[in-house]
């Protein structure tokens, strides 16, 4: 048989993508009378696997684009809302005990305005569980040590382009994704601002939320086990990385 580096590299992907959702239930805490709300939450997938692993209730789901939150209220997310995540969000201060956020904040202009709404609608001594790419992973370090962009920034909507090994590389920007988002075309949200684990916690810190436990996924080119072991002991240099951050017990 054949090695074939692209199935190699998509698999890879996959099993990072795959760990870091398993990475991000292993922060929430089980609490059926938690108010959650999940930020960017697609076609609602990982919202009903979220809301298992909480025991919770109720779990709201936003998205800007509404044939992603019709998918989400077929695979029964119990409420659903549109929301420009650029603009002020429509809850109440102080409402929601958790707010998980999976793979958005890199598609963020305004990263305070983002960060400042989680603030405001967290009740005080709740969470968040915030995910991202890395730009410190290795694989985007080795990219621009050899003069390439990194593979996590998307520079264009029209073409990704800067890095011939990305598996995506002369594609529509994020059309890969459709599968994943009920066939809608990514493109209008490309990854703006990609951030390393140290910058992450770093922003959350700054809005007086309080770091308590941050894990990584993808560690390349190793995987299974080996993977698994590194991410654990080198999150910093994760492909996906998961951070848990507390609000205060006193609003600021």
């Amino acid at each position: 048989m054949i090695f074939n580096l692209t199935n190699f590299f998509s698999y890879i992907w996959e099993e990072a993508m795959n760990n870091n959702i398993a990475n991000i239930l292993s922060l929430l805490e089980k609490d059926i009378d938690a108010k959650v709300l999940d930020v960017g939450c697609g076609d609602g997938q990982y919202t009903i696997q979220f809301r298992k692993k909480i025991s919770s209730h109720e779990i709201t789901g936003v998205d800007g684009v509404l044939e992603r939150l019709y998918a989400a209220k077929r695979k029964g997310v119990d409420k659903i809302q549109k929301v420009e995540l650029e603009e002020k969000w429509p809850f109440q201060d102080n409402h929601f005990d958790v707010i998980i956020s999976n793979q958005v904040i890199e598609h963020i202009l305004n990263i305070d305005h983002f960060i400042s709404e989680i603030y405001r609608i967290l009740k005080p001594g709740g969470y968040c569980v915030i995910s991202t790419e890395n730009l410190s992973s290795w694989h985007n370090i080795f990219a621009l040590v050899l003069g390439f962009q990194d593979f996590s920034h998307h520079i264009l909507k029209k073409v990704h382009t800067g890095n011939p090994m990305s598996l995506h590389f002369g594609e529509k920007t994020a059309t890969w994704s459709k599968k994943a988002h009920s066939g809608v075309d990514d493109t209008a949200y490309p990854h703006i601002k990609i951030l390393t684990y140290i910058s992450l916690i770093g922003i959350f810190n700054a809005y007086n939320f309080h770091f308590e436990r941050g894990l990584g996924s993808g560690y390349y080119p190793l995987f299974s086990y080996l993977g698994k072991l590194a991410s654990k002991i080198d999150p910093r240099h994760s492909h996906l990385i998961a951070v848990k951050m507390r609000k205060g017990n006193t609003s600021k």
